[in-house]
């Protein structure tokens, strides 16, 4: 087998072991934007708007070039959006026995909610903001560091009035309510830079200290 001929066998394999995986991130993304359907139209889900590729020995085998956090480095490694196809792999491998409350699955919906937000028009920190507190909200499990507020906000809107319930269906009406009202107020903060400051600024009393 000549290098040409290796190459066009690995390329091939890949694809083999990606298109599963890329399917179940279609299904979910076709589930978040139902969930979405009040705010507006996410359009079809698209691999380029992510880093698609197969993690072997930590080495990453293969990179598109586009990705929507790509430049985002405060999570855990697992968050890294290299690591979206594995982590969607693991997350269905568990989901059998616990849905959507494992740490991939945390990981795969900050992916996936953020470029819905994206592509609903949010951007920047208001996008992952957002995309950090459905992700919060679907699964459970909280983001290691940043945009805490922003996720406690986004989890009491949310949840407000009903009981904390993480099994939600995305085509409820209550979800795609809540949801709807949350993306407006995610709105607000992006054409209101200093409302924005004000409602997440943090709720801690600084005392002083002698130093």
């Amino acid at each position: 087998m000549d290098l040409e001929q290796l190459i066009q066998s690995e390329e091939n394999k890949n694809k083999q072991q990606l298109e599963p995986t890329l399917q179940i991130a279609e299904k979910e993304w076709n589930l978040i934007r139902e969930s979405l359907s009040l705010c507006g139209d996410i359009g079809e889900f698209s691999k380029q708007d992510f880093m698609i590729g197969i993690i072997e020995e930590d080495v990453i085998i293969r990179l598109p070039k586009i990705s929507p956090t790509k430049s985002v480095s405060f999570y855990a490694p697992t968050f890294y959006p290299m690591y979206f196809i594995k982590n969607i792999k693991t997350m269905n491998e568990k989901f059998e026995e616990k849905g959507y409350r494992t740490t991939e699955a945390l990981y795969c919906f900050i992916e996936l909610a953020t470029m819905a937000s994206d592509r609903l028009g949010l951007r920047g920190t208001i996008s992952m903001a957002f995309g950090v507190g459905y992700a919060n909200v679907r699964t459970g499990w909280i983001a290691e560091k940043g945009l805490q507020r922003e996720r406690e906000i986004f989890e009491k809107m949310f949840f407000e009035g009903k009981f904390k319930n993480y099994d939600w269906e995305c085509d409820w009406t209550s979800v795609k309510g809540a949801l709807k009202q949350i993306f407006e107020k995610f709105k607000s903060w992006q054409e209101d830079d200093v409302l924005y400051k004000e409602q997440t600024a943090s709720n801690k009393i600084v005392k002083p200290m002698l130093v």
